[in-house]
């Protein structure tokens, strides 16, 4: 198999994205209790919604990935409901495959998907 292929692109990344912690200001507890490879559902039972804030559909590559982006505990007005004060969730294929804002950056560069920019 070569080393080129879409799923290498895709899962590289994301496997040395996982041993990296995301570094934000903002933290989401719930994010802690998130595991690579869970289910979607599984995914909105721990972030305690039915459904989230926001989904972006991709199709790259033949994957489907899902950027979810879910409101941080409280948030309520609309300063806070900007993309970049969420906490994304990004899901492959009905899986969890990375979460966080490194994460999902690194992500969308290397599949050329835009994405907020930093405030």
């Amino acid at each position: 198999m070569s080393c080129n292929t879409p799923r290498t692109r895709l899962v590289a990344p994301l496997a040395a994205l996982l041993l990296v912690s995301a570094c934000s200001t903002k933290k989401d507890a719930r994010l802690e209790q998130l595991s690579a490879g869970i289910s979607k559902d599984s995914v909105l039972a721990i972030m305690g919604v039915e459904k989230p804030e926001r989904v972006d559909p991709y199709l790259v590559n033949s994957r489907y990935i899902e950027a979810m982006y879910f409101p941080l505990p409280g948030a309520t007005d609309s300063a806070s409901l900007t993309d970049r004060n969420m906490s994304p969730v990004i899901v492959v294929d009905g899986k969890l495959a990375a979460w966080g804002w490194q994460q999902w950056d690194s992500i969308a560069a290397g599949n050329k998907i835009q994405v907020p920019k930093k405030e």
